[in-house]
């Protein structure tokens, strides 16, 4: 339900105290001004979204109150009261913009009353048809986003499915992951077998001096504990107080840029042999459900394409030992 919230516009204090009246028994708020300049003031600085004004104003008359309103708030609707109801006045409001004419005198509430339920149904229906349209608009460009991101996964998926060569398969699905939800760093991490610790194999967005450090090792915390953990993590902004506990200032101050943290683990037959972690989202829309699946779609496939890459990096690997007959 929109405000109503009036602002009367009359030199003349007797009628101002009569609408006032009327609409305060309807428990209308009410606003007042005497003159043209006094009510663009208020417009300009209140959210009135109703005025009802005497035409017949000092200075400057109702019509130029009405087209200096409508330049600058479209939005508010404007009622004029007159003694003459001229058809040439009517015509003058109405293709300025007036919503409704009220003719003088005004002795009981009913026409006010009636003229005030046909301007607040408009406002309301204008109201209810912005917030119906917005919310279109907003599904339609959640479904454009999500379509787009589809394609891009597809797009992914297929030149994962092509590569051959590990490195590159590590570099195409961080690639695909940075460049589709729009972050600032990402970097994917192996658990080296031998000593149980994530080791960094690619990344972007991280300064190289971290990304030799941490290529033998990360250090513990966020990111490992997230990797044991071989679930999926989406923070949306800054980090939650238990996982800020675990972050170190490595992560916090190189690794990751917040606000934003997407994470997802590679698992190979059902083990976790790393994690892909995306963080800061470089655009004014934040990481969601839409980006997390896309991450975890994209890290399922790379690890299918990471099987059979490893496949045939062993095959290759058997052809090119001598046979023991040589």
């Amino acid at each position: 339900m929109v405000s109503q919230q009036i602002l009367v516009v009359d030199h003349a204090k007797d009628r101002r105290d009569h609408l006032r009246r009327l609409l305060t028994d309807r428990g209308i708020e009410t606003l007042e001004a005497s003159s043209c300049e006094e009510g663009l003031a208020i417009v300009a600085a209140v959210p009135v979204n109703l005025v009802l004004t005497e035409t017949e104003l000092p200075a400057k008359s109702g019509l130029y109150l009405l087209k200096k309103i409508k330049e600058h708030r479209p939005d508010v609707e404007v009622i004029l009261i007159t003694h003459n109801a001229s058809s040439y006045n009517v015509l003058q409001a109405l293709r300025n913009g007036a919503y409704d004419f009220i003719v003088r005198p005004i002795d009981t509430g009913e026409i006010l009353y009636n003229a005030l339920d046909r301007v607040f149904s408009h406002i309301q229906l204008r109201h209810d048809n912005a917030a119906l349209i917005a919310e279109l608009e907003k599904n339609n460009l959640a479904l454009t986003r999500n379509l787009k991101m589809m394609k891009a996964l597809n797009d992914s998926i297929e030149r994962l499915a092509t590569a051959i060569d590990i490195e590159d398969l590590f570099m195409e699905l961080l690639t695909s992951a940075v460049d589709e939800v729009q972050a600032r760093r990402g970097f994917l991490a192996l658990f080296d077998r031998a000593t149980g610790r994530l080791a960094l194999k690619v990344s972007q967005g991280i300064p190289i001096a971290l990304c030799r450090q941490y290529a033998g090792g990360l250090p513990e915390g966020l990111t490992t504990e997230i990797a044991r953990q071989g679930k999926p993590v989406l923070v949306a902004g800054n980090l939650p107080e238990h996982l800020d506990a675990l972050a170190g200032s490595t992560e916090k101050n190189g690794l990751l840029e917040l606000p934003g943290l997407l994470a997802a683990p590679l698992l190979l037959k059902k083990r976790v042999v790393g994690i892909v972690v995306l963080s800061g989202h470089g655009s004014s829309q934040r990481f969601g459900e839409q980006e997390l699946h896309f991450l975890i779609q994209l890290s399922h496939h790379a690890a299918l394409a990471l099987e059979k890459a490893g496949i045939i990096h062993n095959l290759k690997r058997g052809k090119s030992q001598p046979s023991a007959g040589a």
